[in-house]
C-alpha cells in the first residue's frame, strides 16, 4: 500500500518539475499598431449616412499570458473617420476612442507562427472633430490576428482585424440624430516585446 508520504514526495517532485515548464507559458507581452478605420454599418435606417469612409487607427496595449493557448489583453485604440451623406463626403469627422479588457487564445507553433482570436468589452469615447462634446459608451470587442515571433529575440510582427459594437447616439454636431448601433473595424500591422517571468 503505497503510503501518504510517498505521494506527497512524487506530487512535490512532479510540482518542482512541471514549474520551469508552465513558467515558460508565462509572460507579459506589450504591442503598438496602426492600420486602417471604417464603419461597415449605416447610421440609418434609409441607409444615406454612414461612416464607412476609410480612416486610420492607432493603438497599443499590453497582455498577460496565463498558459500557452490563453491571454489576457487590455487594449488602448484611436480611429478617425469621416462622415458621408448619400457616399458624398461631408468633412465632419469622428474620432473613437476604445479602452476595453478581452480574453484571449493563441495557438503558438514550432514555425514562429501563432493565429489567435480574442474578444472582450470596454468602453468607447465618441468625439466629433470640431466640437467640444465627447460621449462615451460601452462596447464589445472581438478580433483575430496571426503574429510571427522573430528568431531568438522577444520581438513578434503580427497583423490584426478588430472589431467594435457601440451605440452611437446623444452627439450634437453633424452626427445629431443618429441612433444605430455602430459596427466599426479595424485592420492593422504592428510589433510586439515579449517578456517572460
Amino acid at each position: 500500500m503505497v503510503s501518504m508520504r510517498s505521494v506527497l514526495v512524487a506530487a512535490a517532485a512532479a510540482l518542482l518539475i512541471a514549474t520551469p515548464a508552465a513558467a515558460q507559458d508565462r509572460a507579459v507581452t506589450f504591442f503598438a499598431r496602426g492600420g486602417g478605420y471604417n464603419g461597415l454599418t449605416d447610421l440609418n435606417d434609409a441607409g444615406d449616412a454612414d461612416l464607412k469612409k476609410v480612416g486610420y487607427t492607432l493603438g497599443g496595449g499590453i497582455a498577460v499570458q496565463l498558459h500557452r493557448y490563453v491571454s489576457l489583453r487590455g487594449d488602448l485604440s484611436f480611429g478617425r473617420n469621416e462622415l458621408r451623406r448619400n457616399g458624398a463626403e461631408t468633412g465632419a469627422d469622428l474620432s473613437r476612442l476604445g479602452y476595453t479588457a478581452a480574453v484571449q487564445l493563441q495557438y503558438p507553433t514550432a514555425s514562429g507562427f501563432q493565429p489567435y482570436a480574442f474578444a472582450g468589452a470596454g468602453g468607447i469615447t465618441l468625439h466629433e472633430v470640431g466640437t467640444d462634446e465627447n460621449r462615451t459608451k460601452p462596447a464589445g470587442l472581438f478580433g483575430v490576428g496571426l503574429a510571427y515571433t522573430i528568431p531568438r529575440t522577444p520581438l513578434a510582427l503580427f497583423v490584426e482585424g478588430q472589431g467594435w459594437l457601440y451605440e452611437l447616439d446623444g452627439l450634437n454636431g453633424p452626427l445629431a440624430g443618429y441612433d444605430k448601433t455602430q459596427f466599426d473595424s479595424g485592420w492593422s500591422g504592428g510589433i510586439s516585446y515579449r517578456l517572460p517571468f
